[in-house]
C-alpha cells in the first residue's frame, strides 16, 4: 500500500456519505417541489375555494373575465372593436370539486378605457371603447348528497 492511498474501509465510508447526501438532496428537492405546487394551487380559484371551505365559509365568490373588447380608431376612416373570449367551465368544475355548489351567476360589463377622435371633414366624434365582461359566481357549501 502506498503512502497516500486510502484503505477500502475509508473508501466505503466516503461512498456511503455521498449516497446519503444525494438521498437527502433528493428528498429536499422533492419537498421543495411539493411546496411550490401547493403554493401554485393556493393561487388558483380551486385553491382559494379550498382555503375558504377550510376557514369555515358558507359562501364563496369568484369573479372571472369572460371577454375583453378593445376599441380601435383608424385615422380618418372608422372605429371598430375586437373581442376575445375565455371559457371557464373547467374552473367552475374545479371549484365544485372542492365541495361548493354554484348558486348564482351574474355578468357585468366594465369599461376599462376609451379613445375618441374628431371625425374627419364632418361634425361629431368617433369613439372606441375598451372593456370586459366579468362573470361573478356565487357558490354555497354543497350539502351531503348534492
Amino acid at each position: 500500500m502506498g503512502l497516500f492511498s486510502k484503505n477500502p474501509e475509508e473508501i466505503a465510508r466516503r461512498e456511503a456519505r455521498k449516497r446519503e447526501e444525494a438521498a437527502r438532496n433528493e428528498v429536499a428537492r422533492h419537498e421543495a417541489e411539493k411546496r411550490r405546487l401547493a403554493e401554485e394551487f393556493a393561487k388558483t380559484p380551486a385553491g382559494q375555494a379550498r382555503a375558504a371551505r377550510s376557514a369555515g365559509s358558507r359562501t364563496f365568490q369568484l369573479s372571472l373575465p369572460l371577454s375583453e373588447t378593445t376599441g380601435h380608431i383608424e385615422v380618418m376612416t372608422r372605429a371598430y372593436a375586437t373581442t376575445t373570449s375565455t371559457q371557464h367551465s373547467t374552473t367552475i368544475d374545479s371549484v365544485e370539486a372542492e365541495g361548493w355548489r354554484l348558486e348564482h351567476a351574474g355578468y357585468v360589463y366594465r369599461v376599462t378605457g376609451s379613445v375618441s377622435r374628431d371625425k374627419f371633414l364632418s361634425s361629431g366624434q368617433q369613439e372606441a371603447v375598451n372593456g370586459e365582461i366579468v362573470g361573478i359566481y356565487i357558490f354555497r357549501v354543497a350539502e351531503v348528497g348534492e
